[in-house]
Formats: C-alpha cells, sequence, structure tokens
C-alpha cells in the first residue's frame, strides 16, 4: 500500500487479503486518514487523477491523527469514510444499492471519500454484481477498499476489478512483543498467545488472559490422565466439554495444540507453542507414535467438522474423547 502512494498511482479499488486480525481494516482506515489528513504529515507525490478521478494537483500525506479530519475517522463520524458490513450473515443487495445512491453525491467534505467494505465475501451474488457496475464505472474522488481472508472468496468479477494487496499473518515474536509491551503480559505467556494466535494480533488479544492457560492445563491434565478402562471418568470428561459448543471448540483447539507440540517436541522442541509445558512434553511424547499423533488429529478434526455442522454436541465429545483415549 505505501508502495502506490510512494509512487502516486493509486487504483480506485483494493482488496485487503490475509488472515482475521493482521490489521486489513486498521490499514484501510489509517489509508483513509493519508487521504484526508489536514496537518502537516510528508507530502507525497501526485496521484494519477487518471486512475482515481481526483484532481491533479492532490497529494497524499503520511496523517498527522490529531487534525479535524484524522479524530473525525478514528472516532468512525467521518462522513465520507463508509463502512459496508455484513447485515447478519451477509451484504444485501439493498446495501450495495444505498451506498450507490451516497456515490452518486459529491462528498460532503473530504478530499477522497473512501468506501471501505468489511468481510466482502459476505456479498451474495446480487450484491456483487451491484457493485461490480461501480467498479467499472468508478465515482469521482472516490477510492473503495475491500477486505476478505482470500481473493479466491469473491466472485472473479469483482476482484479482477481490483488490485490486491496481501497480509501477511503477524510473526509471533512481533505478536510476543506487543502482548508484553502494550498488554503487560509476562514474555513466557506472551510467547505461548502469540503461537497460538495463528498470526492474528486481535486474536491474540483476545485470548491472553490467565484463565485460559488454567483452563489449557485443566484439559492436557485430565485428558492425559484418563484410560479407555475407565468409561466413566471419560464420559464425564465429555460432558463438562459439551456444555457450550464455542467452548468446546475453544478446548478442542487447545488439545490440537498439545498434540501438534508432542509431535514436533521430539524433533524440534524449541519449536512449540507450550513452551512452559516443555517437562510433561518430554514425558507423554514417548506414550505415542508418530501415527496415533496422526490419528488423534484426525479424530479432532472430525469433531470440529461435525459441530460446525450442528452435529449432536454431547455425542460428538464422548465419540472424540473416547477415541483419543483409544488411539
Amino acid at each position: 500500500m505505501t508502495a502506490f502512494i510512494r509512487k502516486g498511482t493509486i487504483p480506485h479499488a483494493l482488496l485487503f487479503t490475509g488472515i482475521e486480525g493482521v490489521g486489513k481494516k486498521t490499514a484501510a482506515r489509517m489509508f483513509a486518514m493519508a487521504c484526508n489528513c489536514q496537518g502537516e504529515g510528508r507530502e507525497q507525490p501526485h496521484l494519477n487523477s487518471g486512475q482515481t478521478g481526483l484532481p491533479d494537483n492532490h497529494k497524499i500525506s503520511e496523517p498527522c491523527g490529531i487534525c479535524r479530519s484524522c479524530r473525525k475517522i478514528l472516532s468512525n463520524s467521518h462522513p465520507d469514510v463508509i463502512h459496508i458490513r455484513p447485515s447478519g450473515y451477509s451484504i444485501r443487495i439493498s446495501q450495495i444499492r444505498d451506498l450507490c445512491g451516497i456515490l452518486s453525491l459529491k462528498p460532503y467534505e473530504a478530499k477522497v471519500r473512501v468506501v471501505i467494505i468489511s468481510d466482502a465475501q459476505a456479498m451474495n451474488v446480487a450484491a456483487g454484481n451491484a457493485l461490480l457496475k461501480m467498479l467499472e464505472e468508478p465515482p469521482d474522488r472516490t477510492i473503495l477498499i475491500l477486505t476478505a481472508a482470500e481473493k479466491t472468496d469473491l466472485i472473479s468479477t469483482v476482484s479482477s476489478r481490483c488490485q490486491n494487496i496481501k497480509f501477511n499473518p503477524v510473526s509471533r515474536g512481533k505478536i510476543a512483543q506487543i502482548l508484553s509491551e502494550k498488554k503487560g503480559v509476562n514474555p513466557v505467556d506472551a510467547d505461548i498467545f502469540a503461537g497460538m494466535s495463528n498470526g492474528s494480533l486481535s486474536g491474540a488479544y483476545n485470548i491472553s488472559s490467565s484463565k485460559l492457560l488454567r483452563k489449557r492445563d485443566w484439559l492436557i491434565g485430565e485428558l492425559e490422565s484418563l484410560s479407555i478402562n475407565d468409561t466413566g471418568r471419560c464420559l464425564a470428561f465429555a460432558e463438562r466439554l459439551s456444555k457450550d459448543k464455542d467452548d468446546f471448540l475453544d478446548s478442542i483447539e487447545a488439545i490440537d495444540i498439545w498434540y501438534r507440540d508432542l509431535a514436533v517436541f521430539r524433533h524440534s522442541s524449541d519449536k512449540v507453542i507450550f513452551i512452559d509445558l516443555s517437562d510433561k512434553m518430554r514425558i507423554s511424547c514417548k506414550k505415542y507414535s508418530e501415527q496415533s499423533i496422526i490419528s488423534k488429529f484426525e479424530e479432532i478434526q472430525t469433531a470440529r467438522k461435525a459441530i460446525r455442522a450442528n452435529g449432536n454436541l454431547r455425542l460428538t465429545a464422548e465419540s472424540l474423547v473416547l477415541k483419543l483415549v483409544q488411539i
């Protein structure tokens, strides 16, 4: 994105792709600030008005963050920075039609009007086709920014008319550093949460609590102590796991990471996620063959798919626990 600004050639439509929590929406908002900052930021080369429909003398600056325009955008109150989000599970054609009506008018006060369509993959076919007309005949002084996990999540006629910018996952070290500096998480725990987040900064923020680690310790302790000969304890454990769908999915995610660490530990002990459980791993990894761990992964994936397909929570939990103990 900064390359576009440096070159002064901003496409009329951008598509930001990457996993949830890598900063796509934040980057879109910062871009809107850069387009409209009234402060003394460092000026960049003239934009190519042939690509954006902007005045020839318009320049883009690094946002100051304190001028009236920046503050409005930061508080989501700028009339010319328009956010479109899914209504329920989808972005509907009525939302895109309303947007077309707004864009037929001149911007109220912005130098550059910016439309941010979050989770653009949620557009149904009708909404996508309505947006396509706008992409083919872009309004003056307007830039559209779509966000999605993958370019292929959008209909090809829409994605092909946008310049794709791929956001890579945030590194484990960077996430750990941010958690330590901004949330005061101790370095060991910060590294664990960073590993669990799969490169998502917002995901790391959401899970960074000592409560989660206590629950993880309980899950692993119970699971490692169970025996197929004690069916009653296995079923009691499954019952506790199946109290809530989201809680069950979170629990099997932690269990999945534990088995992943056991597989990794015997080859690269420095690359485990639950680094504070290394001593326990040294003992536990001797209990399972590599094929056994692969089979456990497969059972966890089967359970995950079953729950997401609205399978019976209690039966799924019972089946999973019994199979994990037996394998």
